[in-house]
């Protein structure tokens, strides 16, 4: 039988035996399709039904934000459209192991090339850089009017101002070949100049750059780390009138098992990031916390709670407040008001030592008479602290300083 298997295998045309090769090849084929098909219908299944019966998830973890959850069926919203776009959104959100497809996503764009997503630049050494954007110009104007009309007519108050550059500017040997980064010295520059006439701007470029090869930004978070803030407070505790500030402190490193916002954004977790805390040596660094919204009182600064959570930068403070007032024993009346975003929280527990009250405002919650606020605090100093990408987009300051 063998033989006349390949006795007939001997006769066939090179026509023949083409056919022949092509129908073996279509006939194995179907069955892998088949098989695959199979498969993918398998999954399908345990997709739909895991989504049927399992509980839909209020909240994402990995990705900081809430997850649209199932939407009420009406004729309305069936005709408008509105019903099927919150269904597609309520299916992207709730669908089975949806992180996993993220994590796999990332991991196939990495192996095409490409370096970016979501907005963050995927760097060397496991580095996540959050992509710098171009100011709303209009927003930006607005806020440094306001700044600037708002220093001057404090002439008797010590004022400051600083922006940090980010991550992305700063950490240039750790971008992917060729990723264009807007140029942050030159918008602080932009700045610098709008304001300079009214109150002191002091520049950290050249003391971020200068510490570039150090931990001074997280791999996984958008935020700078305390090593980094304690840079920026030597570079400004001049311009604040703090004399003799220390430079030793002792460093607590509180967790390393941090993974920030950028690792959420991107769906890229191959890193992990150390919280450290430092305090001062030779200070008196007690104080009361005064959470004014919340009407909570503290005495520390530092949220151990936190910890146990996915955003462990809310370390400092439990994360940003309309307004926090921070009382301390030192008898010299120096009381520092701060305009700030999320950058600062680290960086207020250096602040402590030298004032007798500091008073904390994060502007996008803040609704309160700012003026009031100086008056009854005897407000001595102001510093306002934001990080560029940050300030370039703010669209709230210049309601909390102008008075209608």
């Amino acid at each position: 039988m063998e033989n006349q298997r390949h006795q007939r295998k001997r006769e066939m045309t090179p026509e023949e035996r083409r056919i022949r090769k092509q129908k073996l090849f279509y006939h194995r084929s179907s069955k892998i399709y088949i098989k695959m098909a199979g498969i993918f219908l398998v999954f399908l299944t345990v997709a739909f039904a895991f989504n049927l019966f399992s509980k839909d998830k209020e909240y994402s973890e990995s990705e900081n934000r809430m997850l649209a959850q199932k939407p009420e069926f009406s004729v309305a919203n069936l005709t408008s459209g509105k019903y099927m776009k919150d269904m597609e959104d309520y299916v992207t959100d709730q669908f089975f192991i949806r992180d996993k497809w993220i994590n796999l996503k990332v991991l196939e764009d990495l192996a095409l090339g490409k370096r970016e997503s979501n907005g963050v630049y995927i760097g060397k050494k496991d580095h996540l850089m959050e992509i710098p954007t171009a100011p709303n110009q209009k927003a930006l104007d607005n806020n440094l009017d306001a700044i600037s009309n708002f220093s001057a007519s404090h002439p008797d108050i010590n004022t400051v101002m600083s922006l940090v550059p980010n991550a992305a500017y700063i950490y240039d040997q750790f971008l992917p070949k060729n990723a264009p980064v807007r140029d942050q010295e030159k918008d602080i520059k932009y700045v610098m100049n709008a304001v300079s006439t009214s109150l002191n701007f002091v520049d950290l470029t050249k003391t971020m750059s200068s510490h570039k090869e150090e931990e001074i930004y997280y791999k996984t978070d958008h935020h700078w780390t305390t090593l980094g803030a304690r840079y920026a407070f030597d570079a400004l505790s001049t311009a604040l009138g703090i004399e003799g500030s220390t430079q030793e402190y002792n460093i607590y490193p509180v967790t390393h098992s941090f993974q920030g916002t950028l690792a959420s954004k991107s769906g890229y977790d191959k890193a992990l990031d150390t919280i450290e805390i430092y305090v001062p040596q030779g200070v008196n660094t007690e104080c009361v916390v005064n959470f004014i919204d919340e009407g909570k009182k503290t005495v520390s600064v530092y949220d151990s709670a936190a910890l146990k959570n996915k955003d462990k930068y809310e370390v400092f403070f439990g994360g940003n407040h309309a307004r926090v007032d921070i009382s301390t024993p030192m008898e010299e009346k120096k009381n520092l008001l701060l305009f700030k975003d999320s950058y600062a929280n680290c960086f207020i527990p250096f602040l402590i030592p030298y004032y007798r009250n500091i008073i904390v405002i994060d502007p996008r919650y803040f609704y309160d008479d700012i003026e009031s606020l100086i008056s009854d605090n005897e407000i001595t100093d102001i510093l306002f602290l934001y990080n560029v990408n940050t300030f370039l987009g703010d669209n709230s300051l210049r309601d909390v300083l102008v008075s209608e």
